[in-house]
This record gives C-alpha cells, sequence and structure tokens, in this order.
C-alpha cells in the first residue's frame, strides 16, 4: 500500500472540497453520494460516515469502494482511488471534529448528522489513477 497514496500533485483536490464516494449496494448496484474527506500527511484518504446510513451498511457487506475527485477549474484534472475501506468506531467524533474544522464547521454547526453514531472510513488504496 506504501506505493498507492494520493499522489502530491493531486492531493489539492482533496482540500476543502466534496469528493464522490461509490458503494456496492446489496442488489450489485453502484451507489454514489457526495462526501467530505480529509486527506492525511501520510498521503492516505479518509471520511467519516453515519452508522445509520445506506454507505455505511453497503461497506461493512463489501468494503469495495471508489473515490473520485475532480478540479473546478479543468474537468480533465481528477483523481480516481479504488480501495478497500476498513472501518472504526468515532464514538468521542475526533475525527468528525477535525474533519469538520478542515472545511470551517463545528460540531455544533454540522447539526443533527453530528448526532449520529459516526464511524471514521480509511481507504486503502488498490488503484490510483491520477489524470491531468
Amino acid at each position: 500500500m506504501a506505493d498507492l497514496l494520493v499522489p502530491e500533485s493531486h492531493r489539492d483536490l482533496f482540500t476543502g472540497t466534496t469528493i464522490m464516494l461509490s458503494t456496492v449496494n446489496p442488489d450489485g448496484s453502484i451507489q454514489t453520494s457526495a462526501v467530505w474527506s480529509l486527506l492525511g500527511e501520510d498521503g492516505v484518504l479518509r471520511t467519516s460516515l453515519s452508522k445509520n446510513r445506506q454507505k455505511y451498511r453497503n461497506l461493512l457487506a463489501n468494503p469495495t469502494a471508489t473515490v473520485f475527485a475532480l478540479a473546478a477549474d479543468n474537468p480533465f484534472r481528477f483523481i480516481e482511488i479504488r480501495a478497500t475501506a476498513t472501518i472504526e468506531d468515532d464514538s468521542d467524533k475526533t475525527f468528525l471534529t477535525s474533519l469538520l474544522a478542515t472545511y470551517g464547521r463545528t460540531l455544533e454547526q454540522f447539526g443533527a448528522p453530528g448526532l449520529e453514531p459516526r464511524v471514521v472510513v480509511t481507504f486503502a488504496a488498490t488503484r490510483v489513477r491520477p489524470s491531468g
């Protein structure tokens, strides 16, 4: 996995922007949602999900995921990350609080979704495809 990190050239696509996360539904169809993410200094991408949502249930059943980020000013500059997701509880919402801070928000401003039980999803890349 050490070689399959978000390259420096595309890390800005994960800074304060919304990305697309695709998971596999129980019937085999694809579910794609816009999510916020946090790219660690280690080059590993993480997000926060509510345990009350289908996306969380999808990843529990099948940890296969695809993350897609697109540059707002250039549709030919993007990155696709195919990954295996690992899930950890975020019962004290420490990760969620850090994630929200990168978007200029607090847990209080996040409202009802911040009250739901949360998990941290870490994406172990199996393929990283930057373009542009």
